[in-house]
């Protein structure tokens, strides 16, 4: 069983009309991912009934423990995209790609289930951000 990762801070995503709730974790990865908030950036399907993706304007060098392992909800980053993975519906025992756990939604995911276009993903406010 896997230990429940620390989180760093809350985040805000919104998806068309939806506002939802998630976490970033505690390391290395998602420090650099919240250093690049708030973006607003375009949804494709790289893995149609599994996730849905946005790139990122720069590639994360501090890399974390790669992996295949997700939980619903999950934000996970991709270096090949470089982009951020949001898992929508637990369909597959594992991701395709190796993948760094950055945060996860804690709303309703199935969202992005739908076409929706657009995503935005900021720091929640009032939040502050542990310093390492």
């Amino acid at each position: 069983m896997q230990e429940e990762p620390i989180v760093m801070c809350r985040i805000r995503i919104t998806a068309g009309d939806a506002q939802l709730a998630g976490v970033l974790y505690d390391n290395p990865t998602a420090r650099e991912f919240a250093g690049m908030l708030p973006l607003t950036a375009e949804l494709w399907h790289p893995a149609p009934g599994f996730a849905r993706a946005f790139a990122l304007p720069e590639r994360i060098e501090a890399y974390g423990t790669l992996g295949y392992e997700y939980e619903l909800g999950s934000l996970a980053y991709w270096s090949g995209g470089p982009s951020i993975a949001i898992i929508y519906k637990a369909s597959r025992e594992q991701t395709v790609v190796p993948v760094i756990p950055v945060g996860r939604i804690t709303s309703d995911v199935s969202i992005f289930e739908g076409d929706g276009e657009m995503v935005t993903v900021e720091i929640e406010e009032g939040e502050e951000m542990m310093e390492r």
